[in-house]
């Protein structure tokens, strides 16, 4: 179990402009959805300047808040609600139809018969703590491997410049040689025009 926790604590944190790039949004719409989310209850964890570092799970919420506004037009209030309640779209329905429907008439109750209480035992903690681990280290690994397919990307578009201003000057270059080399041509036809008007002369 020391070994998952380990493996938690050291998940690897965003900054506010990775998650943005990420998400296609700006820096301040990310500002607003994260307050919105810590006015519902959600936490987001803080360094030394006080400023906001973004775990994977985040990152994740963030997602389906994107999804629920942009994708599904949810209101951002209700779609707060939900991400911070863990509650699907159906349930969210459900419980504001509820809401709105008059309460029912409540029957008399039964002969109250306690119920027993289930408590998970510390191998159920562990399992859900290994599947979290599990979870967010494959999020890490594809993260990483988005990370490195951006990188190959920005350095063949790197090299394709490199190599573009490399042949334009390269073009250059050669335009300025040839312009030397016809001056010099015109140069020594002028030379030899007027050595052979001063040999015609005499």
């Amino acid at each position: 179990m020391g070994n998952v926790i380990e493996l938690v604590a050291r998940e690897r944190t965003y900054t506010g402009k990775e998650v943005a790039s990420m998400l296609g949004i700006g820096a301040s719409t990310l500002r607003k959805w994260s307050m919105l989310l810590e006015q519902h209850g959600y936490w987001f964890l803080r360094d030394s300047q006080n400023r906001r570092e973004y775990r994977q799970i985040d990152v994740a919420a963030l997602q389906r808040f994107y999804r629920l506004t942009k994708d599904q037009l949810f209101p951002q209030e209700e779609a707060a609600h939900m991400i911070v309640s863990h509650q699907s779209p159906d349930a969210t329905r459900k419980e504001s139809a509820a809401t709105l429907a008059p309460a029912p008439v409540p029957a008399p109750a039964p002969a109250s018969i306690p119920m027993p209480v289930h408590v998970p035992n510390t191998e159920q903690w562990d399992a859900k703590l290994q599947a979290l681990a599990s979870h967010v280290q494959q999020q890490d690994i594809a993260h990483h491997a988005l990370l490195e397919r951006m990188e190959k990307q920005e350095a063949y578009i790197r090299s394709s410049l490199k190599e573009r201003d490399r042949r334009l000057t390269k073009a250059m270059n050669d335009i300025l040689d040839a312009k030397v080399q016809l001056a010099r041509m015109q140069q020594e036809r002028q030379k030899s025009s007027l050595w052979h008007r001063l040999f015609r002369l005499h």
